[in-house]
């Protein structure tokens, strides 16, 4: 199906800013004070950016494997927007503004990190149409120390995966895989974001490896 080819509670990284989601039914984006100088140049990022100092490759690349059979098939499906997916069937979710717009934001029963703002869990944010409507250049990611890849997704015309094993962004001794995909619709041209804190090794490589296969834009 797939190969590769051509700080308040949560936060949503875009041209550099850091960006915080305010609690509550429906969350706004709110601007915070840090910049990313290595990915400067780009309007795409992921949640964790390399130092200002360097632009050395950000935590150990991840790869999207093979969907599990039968895996997922107690999972809950639902959409963002028109874009359909599956979530475990556990997790719980809220509509949000962030700042690649309008969507959904999708918790774990298991937490993540605890920290003064209170109890962080794993994390899949949904964000369609992302306002941006462009699809990041894997080469101009990788060239600022990102690890990035295209992938196939069925009905996506294109589809590209960023994602690393690194520390949490709320507390860097946690190790995490932070993702983003981004997914362009093969019949509409919308451009929907995916992204998240998953736990680091194997627990997230599976979560990762069967949430990303259910999209279909």
């Amino acid at each position: 199906m797939r190969n590769t080819h051509a700080k308040a509670r949560s936060i949503v990284l875009l041209t550099g800013l850091v960006v915080g989601l305010t609690a509550g039914p429906t969350a706004t984006a709110v601007a915070g004070p840090e910049s990313v100088a290595c990915a400067a140049t780009s309007a795409h990022v992921p949640a964790q950016a390399a130092g200002p100092s360097d632009c050395d490759p950000v935590g150990i690349p991840i790869d999207l494997g093979e969907p599990t059979p039968g895996a997922t098939d107690d999972w809950q499906t639902t959409e963002t927007n028109g874009v359909g997916y599956a979530i475990p069937a556990d997790w719980t979710g809220r509509e949000i503004v962030g700042d690649g717009g309008s969507g959904h934001e999708w918790e774990s029963p298991e937490i993540a990190v605890s920290d003064e703002y209170g109890d962080l869990y794993w994390r899949i944010l949904v964000q369609s149409p992302f306002v941006s409507q462009e699809m990041p250049n894997p080469e101009d990611l990788n060239e600022v120390g990102f690890h990035a890849s295209y992938i196939e997704v069925e009905g996506a015309s294109e589809a590209v995966l960023v994602a690393a094993q690194t520390g949490h962004w709320a507390d860097a001794s946690v190790e995490t895989i932070d993702f983003q995909v981004f997914v362009q619709s093969e019949s509409t041209g919308v451009v929907s974001r995916f992204m998240g804190e998953l736990p680091a090794g194997e627990e997230g490589q599976f979560l990762l490896d069967n949430f990303v296969p259910t999209i279909e834009p």
